[in-house]
């Protein structure tokens, strides 16, 4: 089950790279930025935890409160989106060590993010199959999984992809906080389906919809021209 659900979230951050990065796919660098995207996140996975405990502690919350309360989700929800666009910016900016023009970084952003979300992804993927096999396991709940972790994937793609864009616009705070932000609203949205605010079947389609029109957002991006100063991109 481990490596089919390897597979299948590996499939879905192939196919939003090669949307994204396009005729790059046989570039070293953009398998390099895949790899440390992956690395980034057992370490955002593990950096989160402490925060969350320390902010626990402050507020005098329970750790379940980040699951079960609006107010402590919300924060985990920001504090989880800070630390992951970070750590996966981070990771294509390792990448990047020349100058590129904007659509080469956009690539390794993408490819950062796609990396990064395949990790988290599989894990999710492996639990459906699991359940899939199970008497309790549903066809509609198997596939509503599978739509939801493409969404996680193109959500992280897209982000990162567009955070790296504006490296090269000198924008890149700016592009780095409505990453953070968007993937708060994200994760929010997440945390109202797992507070029974609305059902599996409307979480699905949100958070489908979401990743598309992200997903839309980066490609219009990366069809822009190079900023002056740099030459355009060969393909």
């Amino acid at each position: 089950m481990a490596a089919a659900a390897i597979a299948i979230a590996f499939g879905y951050g192939l196919t939003l790279v090669a949307i994204l990065a396009r005729r790059r796919l046989g570039r070293l660098w953009l398998w390099a930025a895949v790899a440390a995207g992956a690395i980034a996140f057992p370490l955002a996975v593990r950096l989160i935890t402490p925060i969350q405990l320390l902010l626990a502690s402050i507020f005098r919350w329970d750790m379940d409160a980040y699951s079960t309360s609006l107010r402590a989700g919300l924060v985990g929800a920001v504090v989880t989106a800070s630390v992951n666009e970070v750590f996966k910016l981070a990771a294509a900016l390792l990448v990047v060590l020349r100058d590129k023009d904007d659509e080469d970084t956009l690539a390794v952003g993408a490819a950062s993010g796609a990396g990064f979300a395949v990790v988290g992804a599989s894990q999710v993927i492996r639990l459906a199959l699991f359940t899939r096999a199970l008497p309790i396991g549903s066809s509609s709940g198997f596939v509503a999984s599978l739509t939801q972790q493409f969404a996680f994937v193109a959500v992280h793609t897209a982000l990162t992809a567009t955070a790296a864009f504006g490296v090269t616009r000198r924008g890149a705070g700016v592009y780095l906080i409505g990453a953070i932000l968007c993937e708060g609203l994200f994760n929010a949205l997440g945390l109202l389906f797992a507070l029974h605010v609305f059902a599996s079947l409307t979480w699905t389609l949100l958070s489908a919809g979401f990743g598309v029109l992200l997903l839309a957002y980066a490609f219009l991006l990366s069809l822009s021209p190079a900023p002056a100063g740099h030459p355009p991109a060969a393909p």
